[in-house]
């Protein structure tokens, strides 16, 4: 019976790897080699106050759906105002509103989740009760309020 070889790529590695696995400190000496007093690294962002955005998304679909498409409109960002014009948009809130009429629904917010914030645009997603009106939207904010920039 022959014993296995091991060539000595396979064998120059394993020392490699043992190597290194001998340089690795033990847990107490990390802990020594960074004082426990040490503050924490700095997050690249600081992180967002989202209590706005939440405000200007809960105003958005409430004046969207009320109907009151001046409010609404107010609320979209200066990129989406220069895409759809005002009647074009209180054409769409009417349409909404009629809709709703017919079938006896009256839609409010039910759910809202910030999905992605940064200080100057985020992501969020909000339902109004029936998961075919559930929407996953852009935000910006421009001179320190949240427009929707979704359009």
């Amino acid at each position: 019976m022959r014993t296995p070889h091991i060539s000595r790529a396979v064998l120059s590695a394993l020392v490699a790897l043992a190597a290194l696995t001998a340089c690795t400190q033990e847990p107490e000496a990390r802990s020594e080699a960074v004082p426990s007093s040490s503050p924490p690294a700095a997050s690249p962002t600081a992180p967002v106050d989202t209590g706005a955005l939440e405000s200007s998304v809960r105003a958005y679909v409430t004046a969207y759906y009320a109907p009151d498409a001046d409010a609404a409109y107010a609320l979209l960002s200066t990129r989406c105002r220069k895409d759809v014009s005002e009647a074009q948009f209180e054409a769409l809130v009417d349409r909404a509103t009629q809709t709703a009429e017919q079938i006896g629904k009256t839609y409010t917010l039910q759910r809202l989740s910030l999905d992605d914030v940064h200080p100057e645009n985020a992501v969020v997603t909000y339902g109004v009760g029936d998961p075919k009106y559930d929407e996953r939207s852009t935000w910006a904010r421009e001179d320190g309020v949240w427009h929707n920039d979704t359009c």
